[in-house]
C-alpha cells in the first residue's frame, strides 16, 4: 500500500503533501542523503531542494506511533496533528521568554495571548501542515528570544557595572 489514495486531500497545501511523500520514501529505504522525487517534473523527476532536518522528527513520531498503533496511516495522522502543534508550543514559549526580557514579566500574558492568535490565524501551525514553513517561524522565535535575553542581560551589567565576561 503506497498511500496514493489518502494524499489526495484538497484540504491541505501542496508542500504538506509532497513533504509526507518525501518522508515516507525516506522511511521506505532510499535513505538519507537520497532526496530524489522520481514523481516529479519531467521523466526522471529531480532532486528536492528541502532538508531533511524537518523530515527527521516526522519520521521519528510516525515510526514511534506506528509501533503504538500498529498502523501506518495512524501514525501519519498522529505525526500530522502532533508535530505542528509542538511546534506551535514551541513559537508561543519563545514569544513567552522573548516578551519577559524585553519588557519583564508583565509582558508575558499579552504577548503569549496576541502571539498565539497570531500564529494560530496565519494557519502554518494547522493539524496537517507538516510543510515545514512553521520550523522555521519556532526558529525565528527562538532566535527572538535568545537576542532579548542576550540584549537584556548586556544592558543589566552596563547598568549595574557588572562584567559580561564575569570578570
Amino acid at each position: 500500500c503506497n498511500g496514493s489514495s489518502e494524499l489526495t486531500n484538497a484540504g491541505r497545501d501542496n508542500d504538506s503533501l509532497l513533504r509526507l511523500v518525501e518522508v515516507r520514501d525516506m522511511l521506505a529505504g532510499p535513505g538519507w542523503f537520497n532526496l530524489h522525487q522520481y514523481r516529479m517534473g519531467l521523466e526522471g523527476g529531480f532532486v528536492m531542494h528541502w532538508s531533511r532536518l524537518v523530515d527527521a522528527p516526522l519520521a521519528a513520531i510516525i515510526l514511534s506511533a506506528s509501533a503504538l498503533t500498529g498502523s501506518m496511516a495512524m501514525a501519519e495522522a498522529i505525526a500530522q496533528i502532533l508535530w505542528p502543534a509542538l511546534l506551535f508550543c514551541a513559537a508561543v514559549f519563545f514569544t513567552a521568554r522573548a516578551a519577559r526580557s524585553f519588557a519583564g514579566a508583565g509582558a508575558v500574558l499579552p504577548a503569549v495571548v496576541g502571539g498565539a492568535a497570531a500564529l494560530y490565524f496565519i494557519g502554518i501551525f494547522s493539524p496537517g501542515v507538516v510543510a515545514g514553513h512553521f520550523c522555521w517561524a519556532a526558529s525565528v522565535a527562538s532566535g527572538r528570544a535568545s537576542a532579548a535575553s542576550m540584549l537584556a542581560r548586556r544592558t543589566n551589567e552596563f547598568f549595574t557595572g557588572d562584567s559580561y565576561l564575569g570578570v
